[in-house]
């Protein structure tokens, strides 16, 4: 039986109010490295129930939600740059005392996760990376941009909003959507109905004006070039996991990040599944991150 998370929130150095969940087992082995969940683009700690039900019977996990994102604040100044974010990462670290961990990331959690490696070098025990890279597909860049800039401000229910992104998780079973997206992303309007959490200024403060490049170029931050270099500086022991069909990560851009970039990477093919793969396929993206974080645990218990 699963222990629900324990909802915490801390300040970061700007005052900013940064919301996490903490699933944790009393009776799981003290020794096991904590685990670190950072999301994608307009989702929330809340996508990584599934993982981190399984993760907690041997470590305690740890997921944010990213300024403008779920629970944590709305930045008035919009400081949203994937610097902001990295420093961000940095200071909860910092405050949960987190020595040696491991990171999972999806999309814009893993890119951004990658630039915090490379400027804090923590002692990393794995990264799981989760179908982004530094050069992503021009029509999952176009749909993710579309998606979010068309995104309602005003849903009637719950349900309503879990039917609404039926239309964009088309690959996810309404439950998955449901539990995972819809029944903690919206917040209660005082004028009436519910809001998604996102902050739509961030999407503003994601892509570059007037760029209808479609490709990682339309984004502010990071370039492509700044993505490679830092990858390249990742030591840790890697899985890459990249959607079967998704438009985001290509299997070119896959095999150049484990064969040419990553010393210490392996790359798995998620099946039935986009680039949401956590809500596409969870059962498959759940046991192929548990079984790599749990093979980087013997391995390191085995040098010891």
């Amino acid at each position: 039986m699963y222990k629900p998370p324990q909802s915490t929130n801390l300040r970061l150095r700007d005052g900013t109010r940064q919301h996490l969940l903490c699933w944790s087992n009393n009776k799981a082995p003290q020794k096991q490295t904590p685990c670190l969940l950072l999301h994608g683009f307009t989702n929330d700690a809340h996508i990584w129930t599934g993982l981190a039900q399984q993760l907690q019977n041997q470590h305690k996990v740890y997921a944010m939600d990213f300024r403008g994102h779920g629970d944590s604040d709305w930045d008035p100044q919009a400081r949203y740059s994937h610097q902001t974010l990295r420093d961000d990462i940095a200071n909860v670290v910092q405050q949960l005392g987190l020595k040696r961990f491991h990171i999972v990331g999806h999309s814009l959690g893993a890119r951004v996760a990658a630039l915090y490696i490379q400027q804090y070098q923590p002692e990393l025990a794995s990264f799981t990376l989760v179908d982004t890279g530094p050069e992503v597909g021009a029509a999952g860049v176009r749909k993710v941009r579309q998606d979010a800039e068309a995104m309602p401000t005003l849903f009637n229910s719950i349900d309503h909003y879990s039917e609404y992104l039926g239309n964009i998780y088309m690959m996810a079973n309404q439950k998955n959507i449901r539990q995972l997206l819809a029944k903690n992303g919206l917040k209660k309007r005082p004028e009436g109905g519910f809001a998604p959490k996102t902050d739509p200024a961030f999407t503003a403060s994601l892509w570059k004006p007037q760029s209808q490049n479609n490709d990682a170029s339309d984004l502010n931050t990071p370039l492509n070039e700044q993505l490679w270099q830092a990858l390249a500086t990742i030591t840790a022991p890697t899985l890459i996991l990249k959607g079967q069909i998704s438009a985001i990560l290509s299997r070119r851009a896959a095999n150049k990040m484990v064969n040419q970039i990553m010393p210490n990477a392996q790359l798995d093919i998620i099946r039935r599944a986009g680039h949401a793969v956590m809500v596409d396929n969870p059962s498959e993206f759940e046991k192929r991150t548990l079984d790599f974080i749990e093979q980087c645990e013997t391995e390191k218990s085995d040098t010891e």
